[in-house]
């Protein structure tokens, strides 16, 4: 595979497809979030796929452009950001879980749900294996520093030989609206794509007080291999000192070695009103080398005018990134 330049990212011109959402769900499931994306071209059927999770679980939806979807039907009960790693011609669907098992629960009076990251494998996107862990909680000693044990967002990227494992870990709920955060960033890496994963010991990113953008939360971090190592695409959130509320927003980081990275620009700065304004939570970026653009699909919540009864709604998005 050919990978895109930094350049593609850094000189990119950015905008957003459409005021409105691209993909919302129904009023009683009011959360769409974490998506993941499938071009054409890299799929078994010519089709778009997306997969992004609700409360019920993983959620699959196709589409013949890639600007419209359909849903397909629920992938998974119950599990969260997913993300799909190609290899030859199977793909690989990592999600994270933290069901509580009530019968150990009652046995053993253990009231926390220890966090998982999962997969699974299919050749058809619609077939899937058996769910395999890859990584439990236990194994991260800081995934529970600031809440129960906690992974988020599964990442899976080919790095000099190895399977390199990205992940969030542990979170927080911010002071003013409760929104769950993710605090670190890190990864596990393995020989073997079923693993075992070994994770690092100390995080590889982290919320930093007296960052500008970071200063309450980490959020996601979409990695992304360029040609000149890894890109990023990271959600933090911030204070905002002139509207005395937390904020988040999109930034764009590069890196030559996936470990330190480097901020480079704002990708897209906190929304001041509608269905995004609230908070910019999660993204997948993919570059379509034939039109020289990136397609960015994100997650964002806020008040939904049609369904005012409803606190917020968290829908997905799509912001173009066109060479200048």
């Amino acid at each position: 595979m050919r990978y895109p330049s930094f350049a593609t990212l850094e000189d990119a011109s950015w905008y957003a497809y459409s005021d409105s959402p691209i993909q919302t769900s129904p009023f009683y499931k009011p959360g769409l979030y974490d998506p993941v994306v499938i071009q054409r071209e890299e799929s078994p059927d010519n089709l778009w796929h997306l997969f992004a999770n609700t409360w019920v679980g993983i959620e699959h939806y196709t589409s013949q452009s890639g600007f419209d979807y359909r849903v397909q039907h629920v992938v998974l009960l119950r599990g969260h950001s997913p993300f799909i790693f190609k290899e030859g011609g199977t793909y690989y669907l990592l999600y994270e879980t933290h069901d509580r098992d009530y019968f150990q629960m009652k046995m053993k009076g253990n009231r926390l749900s220890i966090s998982r990251i999962n997969m699974i494998s299919s050749t058809d996107l619609k077939l899937w294996s058996k769910p395999k862990v890859l990584l439990t909680a236990l194994d991260v000693p800081y995934a529970s520093d600031f809440s129960e044990p906690r992974l988020s967002r599964p990442q899976l990227v080919m790095w000099e030989g190895k399977y390199r494992l990205y992940f969030g870990a542990s979170h927080r709920v911010l002071y003013d609206t409760k929104q769950k955060c993710t605090q670190y960033l890190s990864f596990a890496e393995s020989d073997t794509i079923e693993g075992p994963y070994v994770p690092l010991q100390k995080p590889l990113m982290a919320t930093d007080p007296d960052s500008e953008y970071c200063n309450l939360a980490l959020g996601s971090v979409k990695i992304i291999p360029c040609a000149q190592g890894f890109a990023a695409i990271q959600c933090p959130f911030f204070y905002d000192k002139e509207e005395k509320r937390s904020r988040s927003l999109m930034l764009l980081l590069t890196s030559e070695d996936g470990i330190k990275f480097e901020q480079k620009r704002v990708i897209m700065p906190p929304v001041k009103s509608g269905w995004a304004s609230r908070y910019i939570t999660s993204c997948d970026a993919i570059y379509r080398a034939e039109e020289k653009a990136w397609y960015c699909y994100f997650s964002a919540n806020g008040i939904d005018e049609d369904l005012k009864f409803i606190h917020f709604r968290e829908s997905l998005g799509l912001l173009i990134g066109n060479q200048r």
